[in-house]
């Protein structure tokens, strides 16, 4: 998916699943502040039903957005009728009418509500409560920006449905095993080999070691040294992000590449060709 991106330090793309129900332009990106905890976590401030605000993490990694009791009540998101388990409080799931944060509005939001010890313990860093995690089923109606240098998400609907992952848990499960397919190097020759990244999360891209001679990198301008930073409209901050960028690229195709060189950045086109 290619897009005109400029960067402002480390800049994350996720390419999600779910379209969006937005105010206004449901097109239009919409942009939302967040706060980074010692912990790295990243928190922002969501008002749930009309009520609120309430601090909610930001995670990509959850598989459920998450509300604690109290705030699973008050913000009307569950029955509060509904009786409590000795598992953390864990009273099952409920939804979210609305969910705003930022420029943003989502509609219908699922929600699992208990109160998760983790949670406790990263409110004791943030100083003061956390109310729960915005997870899959909120993250996955969007392709979002992290912008870690000016502590912003930037979100954009995307056209794919949503799966209740919970609920189709135990069928997963039970299903046949189906082998996975990993990219160990894109289908089209390319030209160029590549370091190790440097720098953790604040690295920049991916650097060059070298280009092959008359090889499509050659030809575009590449050198050894350079920084590649996105390929074909996506972000490349690790190798594994490079290879799964070129691996979407027929042979024959030009394709952005944009390069840090002595910290000016310029986008070469490269067409590589059939081969390895």
């Amino acid at each position: 998916m290619n897009m005109n991106m400029r960067r402002h330090g480390i800049l994350w793309t996720f390419l999600a699943l779910v379209p969006a129900a937005l105010a206004g332009d449901a097109d239009a990106p919409k942009h939302v502040p967040f706060r980074m905890l010692i912990s790295n976590h990243m928190v922002v401030e969501a008002k749930l039903n009309g009520k609120g605000p309430y601090r909610l993490i930001f995670d990509l990694g959850s598989p459920v957005t998450l509300l604690s009791n109290k705030a699973a009540e008050s913000s009307e998101a569950i029955d509060p009728n509904l009786r409590k388990s000795f598992l953390f409080g864990a009273r099952g799931e409920g939804k979210v009418k609305t969910l705003e944060v930022g420029e943003l509005t989502a509609r219908d939001v699922p929600v699992i509500v208990l109160d998760h010890p983790a949670l406790k313990a990263l409110g004791g860093v943030l100083g003061k409560p956390i109310d729960g995690i915005i997870g899959y089923t909120f993250f996955a109606r969007y392709r979002t920006t992290l912008d870690y240098q000016k502590k912003e998400l930037t979100f954009v609907p995307v056209d794919f449905e949503v799966r209740d992952l919970m609920k189709s848990l135990p069928a997963r499960m039970a299903a046949a095993k189906v082998a996975e397919t990993r990219v160990l190097a894109p289908d089209a020759f390319w030209g160029l080999t590549l370091g190790e990244p440097t720098g953790g999360v604040d690295s920049k891209g991916v650097p060059v070691a070298s280009v092959a001679g008359g090889s499509p990198a050659e030809s575009a301008g590449i050198r050894p040294g350079d920084v590649l930073t996105a390929l074909d409209g996506r972000w490349t901050t690790t190798i594994t992000d490079t290879f799964d960028a070129a691996s979407t690229v027929p042979p024959g195709t030009p394709t952005p590449v944009v390069l840090l060189r002595d910290g000016e950045e310029l986008t070469v086109t490269v067409t590589p060709r059939d081969g390895i």
